[in-house]
């Protein structure tokens, strides 16, 4: 009974190391996934340079309607106050 315990035993860490070493259990990552990595980390600062160039823009843009609203404001004031002195040269 011993015996057969020691075989099993025996046995059972021979499959596991050759699992192991079958299967390429490693701690390091092997050149693919460096690579995938790599064009991981080079998309995620891609995609962040596209968001901080599309805010930027956004603030650009917001800023230029600022401006517009601004200017078509005293455009209203100015066509106002000409439309109240062509009314007062008519009367």
């Amino acid at each position: 009974m011993r015996k057969a315990l020691k075989t099993l035993v025996v046995v059972s860490a021979v499959m596991l190391l050759a699992m192991l070493v079958l299967t390429g259990c490693t701690k390091y990552a092997n050149e693919q996934q460096l690579q995938a990595l790599e064009e991981t980390k080079a998309a995620a600062k891609s995609a962040e340079q596209a968001l901080a160039d599309c805010k930027s823009e956004t603030t650009n843009l917001e800023s230029q309607l600022a401006e517009k609203k601004q200017a078509l404001e005293a455009m209203k004031a100015e066509q106002k106050t000409v439309s109240e002195r062509l009314t007062a040269m008519g009367s």
